[in-house]
């Protein structure tokens, strides 16, 4: 009997598969040589519980058909649990599939990888018990998404977060955030991000050259303060290919750190809202298997 694969997928999302994408994708993954069952999410969480009982039902491999918000769902359910995870990004950014070399515009490609490539450990990071795959941060960036207008970005895709980022910058004032390192190091930050890849945004730009998604820590960038003066250096660094190094940048590796402000700020993980400062990051070494191309 063939070992099974659950493919998972939102019918709600922006680039849902329908039937005949579906179809071909579960006629791929059983060309790989694996029975598949497709399920959809109804209700948000359904993702993370249905991935969280993957094992316990059998099945060898997760493959999540989605954007970064669907990985994360799942990861969340699947991290500890030993088993595999795949993509087929049909996401806005796609930002962990374009990390680990994924064909993104090729779904039927990245269905035969998630069923046939081999796993590999990977770190992932926590906020006060919320997963993140690929980057967290408090500052701007979370406040647009915070802010972000959905029926925009079902039109727009990732033009909504630009939107709403500079409406933030013109609307509100950005908070100052008080970084704590495990031994105790404080400063402050004009915007904080706790990155486990290079990529950022929609995926196409390098926020980091130091980020790596089996280093057991994560990478923390931090702008000092004010903002106004560091966001020309954001902008350059990303242009570039990295911030680090450049003025007004802190860099660290790190297992934990803990931000805080003065009144409650929204943190981001991949994309969505799950948490508010004050929070604490942390890595979880070796917590996630994730199939990547060779």
């Amino acid at each position: 009997m063939a070992s099974r694969l659950l493919l998972l997928y939102n019918p709600a999302a922006r680039h849902a598969p329908g039937p005949r994408m579906l179809a071909r994708l579960e006629a791929r993954i059983r060309w790989s040589g694996f029975g598949v069952d497709a399920v959809p999410s109804r209700a948000r969480g359904d993702l993370a519980r249905l991935a969280a009982g993957a094992g316990t039902a059998g099945y060898a491999r997760v493959v999540v058909c989605g954007g970064d918000g669907s990985v994360r769902e799942a990861a969340g359910g699947l991290c500890g649990s030993g088993v595999p995870l795949g993509l087929v990004p049909l996401g806005t950014a796609n930002v962990l599939a374009r990390e680990i070399g994924l064909p993104v515009c090729r779904p039927l490609e990245c269905a035969r990888i998630a069923a046939t490539a081999a796993p590999r450990p990977v770190t992932p990071g926590e906020i006060s018990g919320a997963l993140f795959t690929f980057c967290a941060s408090a500052g701007l960036d979370a406040l647009a998404v915070d802010s972000v207008d959905l029926r925009m970005k079902h039109q727009t895709g990732g033009w909504a977060y630009l939107h709403a980022a500079l409406r933030t910058l013109l609307e509100r004032a950005v908070p100052v955030f008080r970084v704590e390192l495990p031994g105790g190091e404080r400063f402050e930050a004009s915007q904080v991000f706790a990155l486990k890849a290079r990529r950022y945004g929609l995926g196409r730009l390098r926020l980091s050259r130091g980020a790596d998604l089996a280093s057991p820590t994560l990478r923390l960038l931090a702008l000092d303060r004010p903002l106004a003066r560091r966001l020309p250096v954001l902008l350059f660094g990303l242009l570039r290919g990295g911030v680090e190094g450049l003025p007004g940048v802190r860099a660290l590796d790190v297992e934990a750190f803990r931000v805080a402000a003065a009144d409650p700020m929204p943190v981001q993980a991949d994309g969505d809202v799950v948490a508010v400062t004050p929070c604490e990051f942390r890595a979880r070494p070796g917590a996630l298997r994730l199939v990547a191309p060779p």
